[in-house]
């Protein structure tokens, strides 16, 4: 079983602005949130998280953080694009001051807004299993990317993945009007 002392959790959102196929993705409204608060607040019910990151290169994006009470840190240029998303946990984690404090990095994506699992259940589920590096799949097996959990030690090194496990979400991923859709009535069904 997981002592809740044991596990100490530092989110990290990451919400850039320029999301190629849904123009302003982050910032849609869905089900009365916009993709972004409904990450935040997934995040926030959790009771082994201590610090919640949102990082992003817009103005608006900040603010809609801020207005929860989380952490907004500055995306650069380098680290947008098609760039691999663990790029940005090592980055934003390494940067961190007193980072030797958390037991794991969670990447929690702003597309996913109808998740199925809550946090703590995969956070205890990875624990429990004593997984490296734990991420949400779809119905299909495919990785969605809709939580992925890492041991910080390996974030701290930059070695991002050893023994990967894997849970069970079938939410939404975010591309079109038609999955903003999609993912509303998911939400409204619940």
């Amino acid at each position: 079983m997981v002592n809740s002392q044991d596990i100490n959790i530092l989110v990290i959102i990451p919400a850039k602005a320029d999301s190629k196929r849904l123009i302003g993705k982050n910032k849609r409204v869905l089900a009365g949130f916009t993709l972004l608060e409904h990450a935040i607040k997934f995040s926030q019910k959790s009771s082994y998280v201590k610090e919640i990151i949102v990082t992003t290169e817009d103005n608006e994006t900040a603010k809609i953080a801020q207005k929860y009470g989380v952490t907004v840190v500055g995306r650069e240029q380098e680290f947008m694009g098609e760039r691999e998303v663990a790029d940005v946990y090592v980055k934003v984690f390494n940067e961190l001051e007193n980072n030797d404090s958390f037991t794991h990095v969670v990447g929690v994506q702003p597309d996913h807004p109808d998740r199925t699992v809550e946090l703590d259940n995969l956070l205890e589920y990875a624990v429990n299993n004593k997984y490296d590096d734990l991420f949400t799949v779809n119905k299909d097996g495919s990785r969605n990317g809709s939580v992925r959990i890492i041991k910080a030690e390996h974030v701290r090194s930059e070695n991002v993945s050893r023994r990967v496990g894997s849970v069970f979400d079938f939410c939404t991923n975010i591309h079109s009007e038609q999955d903003l859709l999609n993912a509303e009535e998911n939400i409204k069904n619940r």
